[in-house]
């Protein structure tokens, strides 16, 4: 029995113990309406993998999946005796002594019904490992373990308590070697301040407790999240950087490109200039021009306009001359 509150690696250490043994985990899949019938379903599997295959098999059980406490007694059951009253029916142990008899003759038992499921029950104890990861916290587990003795005298209890100093920087040190932090030096303080943040949170939360008896804790999955939560930060501030030297570097560009044609249309206009006074010289001299024969043409219309006038005065006479005659 594994005790320690939650995200102290229970599962994750039976699992990984687990391969390296070359055995086979099974735990059970909650869904809606899971109650005892499926949990015995589940264990008559098991109990088919250990005891008619010879499966080694690890049955991992979490606090978490105790939907009813009948699911505890089946489990102190198997831990007490390695088997659970009423959970095969009659035709369950036929077909069981007829899967398991060949293994029986070969190993020379007693190939009766009652001989195969005998056998089957010692196979299953020999290949059935029960690992239970139980959480410290509140009163069920104390309860727990005064309901059902075998919890306490049929198991081997490993206590998980906080991880030392030591390891929480080995741990911060693996998961920042790979991260460039401009040098060992740096690499080296920020796998201690992530050790001095974790501890001080300790420190805190036992002060917590003496102030106002409210628990609060700090595990190993908390240790790994703070790391993994600077990396993060780390690498969303660093492509915010990048982003920003990336619009800078574009805007510096699109200056010094302006820079270069406006020194360009300076060079132009240099080499236009003679040009340039020499039409606007060409220019005057046109517009003088224009003025004098503007001038001239002034004169002209004031000789017109007297000469028209004095037609009109004849053409006057004229027509009084006419109207007479």
């Amino acid at each position: 029995m594994l005790v320690g509150v939650g995200g102290s690696g229970k599962q994750s250490l039976t699992r990984f113990a687990a391969h390296i043994s070359g055995f086979k985990t099974f735990q059970i899949e909650l869904s809606r309406g899971y109650g005892a019938t499926e949990f015995r379903e589940d264990l008559k599997k098991l109990y088919r993998t250990a005891g008619v295959d010879g499966e080694p098999v690890v049955f991992l059980f979490s606090d978490t999946q105790i939907v009813q406490e009948g699911f505890l007694e089946d489990i102190n059951n198997m831990l007490n005796s390695g088997e659970v009253p009423g959970l095969f029916a009659a035709d369950d142990k036929d077909r069981i002594a007829n899967d398991i008899r060949e293994w029986v003759e070969s190993t020379g038992g007693n190939t009766s019904k009652d001989g195969c499921f005998a056998t089957f029950i010692n196979r299953v104890r020999d290949n059935l490992h029960i690992v239970l990861t139980m959480s410290p916290v509140g009163e069920a587990f104390r309860a727990r373990c005064r309901q059902f003795p075998s919890l306490i005298n049929c198991c081997i209890i490993d206590w998980f308590s906080n991880w030392p100093a030591e390891a929480l920087l080995s741990v911060s040190q693996k998961f920042l070697a790979n991260t460039d932090l401009g040098g060992e030096a740096v690499r080296g303080s920020v796998a201690q301040m992530c050790v001095h943040i974790h501890r001080s949170v300790e420190d805190m939360s036992t002060r917590f407790y003496a102030e106002l008896r409210r628990r609060y804790y700090t595990t190993p999955k908390s240790y790994l999240d703070l790391i993994n939560l600077y990396l993060q930060l780390l690498q969303e501030k660093r492509e915010e950087l990048r982003l920003a030297r990336d619009r800078l570097l574009d805007g510096l560009k699109k200056l010094n490109d302006t820079n270069a044609l406006v020194t360009s249309m300076k060079a132009d206009l240099a080499r236009l200039q003679p040009e340039l006074e020499a039409k606007a010289a060409a220019t005057a001299e046109l517009l003088i021009k224009v003025a004098a024969d503007q001038q001239e043409a002034e004169k002209v219309k004031s000789v017109v306009a007297a000469e028209e006038k004095d037609v009109k005065v004849m053409q006057q006479q004229t027509q009084v001359i006419a109207d007479e005659a």
